[in-house]
């Protein structure tokens, strides 16, 4: 499972707990509901309309414009300092390469210029890129409105949906509405009971959206009984399919009567994050197969029907009249995978010619945009490391040439970095099925590759061939980090030693900490290759930076962070930074260990507590630190003293998640502050500006008492447990006692 998957899902998950997801929440008729992208004026569909609805709900936005940083910048308009995007994900089915002739050269028209030709993919390309909220965005112009239908148009609109699809409707009195799939009929109560017309039309589209499901339409299982786990999900699809309709019809969407299915929805993403990924997709479809059935010709006033006055008991199929209809079948390039979608714009499938043409019914434009038959080329493979590129430039990463597909990370510039900035990353590697790791940290873009063309087969013998060859390249490769890893170290040792002690410093000032053994380069600059001949060298350290030592365990120096007078923070390339760590105090004499990540939140908690602190230096450290020091001190507390990003939601808040991890991993407790809803502030340096010293001491006291109070708990339980571990192996002599965090466990 992806991350972006389970981040999607826990989102989704959380605001159904609190009634708040997208198609949990009603809307009138007439309001812009769904988002959509501010420069192409197009809707995003799918799941990444619901996913754009939940971020907007989750952040409190009040606009539907998205777009990229990209197309930010070519509106003059600029995402405001410290926004982080919100990443969507795409399937790319086509693409364009250049017009090779039989010698494999370009092929250039009458100016000279490689001609390029679109390709259908096999199998589609899985792109992410990173959107903004116009909130996020300061320049641009207010949303303008939607101009909103008429009652008469959206009705009327909704009353063609009904009679083109030619379904069953039946009328009772009662307030039951529900699809038989037995009978393939819609049951409705009757119009007059609904408080309005839009309220009757959603009800309808609703369960004609459970119609679309029957096996010779979109062909959904609708075979599950009232209650079970495969009705919710249907009914998840309908109601998104529902929310997405209103919005489209300008209907509005009321969701009512649906709630009672919360808790088997949120049973369902649980058990399997992608559900609500398929849940959308399918809802897209019913939403195109509805709409691609509306009458495609012109109606003139006289001949039209009063929604409400227009027949509704069993309507009859009706052909209608299609304009521009060819009369010779025009075939289509439709791939397998999207043969549903095809079909919901009209595609038909000729068993004799084995191929897809455009029926009687069909949405003649978009098919042909789609799937029109285009000219016969043979798809070039693309060598990995070009295909890594375009991964890479349309995730906005700036490369001077193709891609180092080594294994290492490589960092470069990003649209819209200054000069010097290289606020991107990727890794890539060729081993087996090649791969790679993208992120933009400008955006908030963290993602990964994989290479489109199709792995080979074959034989055993000869995968095991390659398996031992990657096995031993992956050695290789860490061979060569922990040899660059030592040559760094000793590089920067000797650059540490020669610093002169740090008794001031701007850094120092503006935190309001001491200096506890940090040095400040007081030589020239220090530039280091990175071991790597084709990079330039990368000035590490700069005459007037402080230095703070990267530390093992044992006292071992590895590596060095860097800080300026304005607090930015470096480490040097190719050092050795997992499990690295900066101890301020005597570890040995205090029966408590605080851990933190930044060095101004470590002394902040030393000089309130008098506790020996560790700077782990990032939260993602955090729980390694942790662990080494549970491993060296098996009986000591150890406090995770974590930040709180408390302005981003939960899933964002790595510093808290982080923190909590490292606690759970080693038994320990996870101390974070927290800070008034509306206020600024992530760390424990940032608690003591905004409360004081003394609140700050007060807080910091009880957390460490609390964290030894349940320590004690624990110890004075142990008896207890040591006496059923008696029993335990008395009465199986085969089995262990294993405990975990206070509770335990036989195996």
């Amino acid at each position: 499972m992806s991350d972006y998957a389970k981040t999607v899902s826990e989102s989704i998950i959380r605001q159904l707990e609190q009634g708040t997801a997208p198609w949990l929440k009603p809307w009138q008729a007439g309001q812009r509901y769904l988002p959509f992208n501010a420069v192409s004026g197009n809707p995003y569909k799918g799941m990444n309309a619901v996913w754009l609805l939940s971020v907007a709900e989750a952040r409190g936005y009040g606009d539907t414009r998205w777009m990229t940083y990209k197309q930010a910048t070519s509106l003059d308009t600029q995402v405001n300092k410290g926004e982080k995007g919100t990443v969507i994900q795409f399937w790319k089915w086509q693409d364009e390469i250049l017009k090779l002739d039989e010698n494999g050269q370009p092929v250039l028209d009458e100016k000279g210029k490689p001609i390029k030709v679109t390709v259908r993919l096999q199998r589609p390309k899985v792109r992410s890129a990173v959107v903004f909220n116009a909130d996020q965005i300061s320049g641009l112009p207010p949303m303008e409105l939607k101009t909103a239908l008429t009652e008469w148009e959206r009705h009327t609109e909704a009353e063609s949906i009904l009679k083109e699809t030619g379904a069953i409707i039946q009328h009772a009195a009662g307030d039951r509405a529900f699809y038989r799939p037995s009978t393939d009929s819609i049951t409705l109560p009757l119009r007059e009971q609904f408080p309005t017309a839009d309220r009757y039309y959603a009800t309808a589209l609703h369960e004609l959206g459970h119609w679309s499901g029957h096996e010779s339409r979109l062909n959904r299982d609708l075979r599950h009984p009232f209650g079970s786990m495969g009705y919710a999900k249907e009914e998840l699809r309908a109601e998104i399919a529902s929310l997405m309709l209103g919005e489209q019809l300008g209907i509005g969407h009321d969701p009512g009567q649906h709630v009672a299915y919360i808790s088997s929805w949120i049973q369902a993403l649980q058990e399997d994050p992608r559900e609500i990924f398929r849940a959308s997709t399918d809802a897209e479809r019913i939403v195109q197969y509805l709409r691609g059935r509306e009458i495609q010709q012109e109606q003139s006033q006289e001949h039209s029907i009063s929604p409400i006055q227009a027949p509704v008991l069993a309507i009859e199929p009706k052909e209608p009249v299609m304009l521009n209809q060819p009369t010779e079948r025009l075939y289509l390039n439709v791939p397998y995978a999207e043969k549903n979608q095809a079909k919901a714009k009209g595609a038909i499938w000729d068993r004799e010619v084995k191929s897809w043409y455009i029926g009687p019914h069909g949405d003649t434009e978009e098919l042909i945009t789609r799937w029109g038959k285009q000219e016969s080329v043979i798809q070039p493979q693309l060598d990995p490391a070009t295909e890594f590129a375009q991964a890479l430039q349309e995730a906005g990463l700036l490369l001077p040439g193709i891609p180092i597909m080594d294994g290492g990370l490589h960092r470069v510039p990003v649209e819209g970095d200054p000069s010097g900035e290289r606020s991107g990353a990727y890794v890539g590697f060729t081993d087996g099925h090649p791969a790679g790791y993208i992120q933009n940290h400008k955006t908030g873009l963290e993602t990964t590759w994989k290479s489109s063309q199709r792995t080979p087969i074959l034989s055993d013998k000869d995968r095991e061939g390659l398996e031992v060859e990657a096995a031993q390249k992956r050695v290789l490769r860490a061979k060569e980090r922990e040899a660059l890893a030592i040559e760094t170290a000793g590089l920067v040792e000797a650059h540490w030693q020669a610093a002169a002690p740090a008794h001031s410093h701007p850094y120092l000032s503006a935190k309001g900490v001491q200096a506890h053994g940090l040095r400040v380069n007081a030589l020239g600059a220090l530039a280091l290759t990175g071991g790597k001949l084709d990079e330039p060298p990368q000035l590490w350290s700069k005459p007037g930076e402080l230095l703070v030592p990267v530390l093992d365990e044992n006292g071992r120096f590895w590596a060095a962070q860097t800080i300026d007078a304005s607090g930015r923070k470096s480490f040097p390339r190719g050092g050795k930074l997992e499990g690295g760590h900066f101890p301020i105090g005597n570890l040995t004499a205090s029966e408590t260990i605080l851990i933190a990540e930044g060095y101004a939140t470590a002394a902040t908690l030393h000089e309130l507590t008098g506790l020996p602190v560790i700077v782990a230096f990032n939260s993602g450290n955090l729980p390694t630190v942790a662990e080494i020091y549970r491993k060296k001190f098996p009986e000591k507390i150890l406090v995770i003293a974590g930040d709180n990003d408390h302005t981003k939601p939960i899933e964002k808040n790595v510093g808290r998640l982080k923190a909590q991890e490292a606690a759970q991993r080693v038994g320990g407790f996870a101390m974070l502050p927290e800070f008034d809803k509306g206020t600024s502030g992530s760390d424990w340096n940032d608690f003591r500006k905004a409360q004081g010293t003394q609140a700050t001491q007060a807080r910091l006291q009880l957390g460490v008492n609390q964290a030894k109070a349940q320590k004690q708990a624990s110890q004075e339980h142990q008896p207890s447990l040591e006496k059923e571990k008696r029993v335990s192996m008395a009465k199986a002599p085969e089995k262990t006692l294993v405990q975990t965090g206070g509770r335990s466990l036989t195996r």
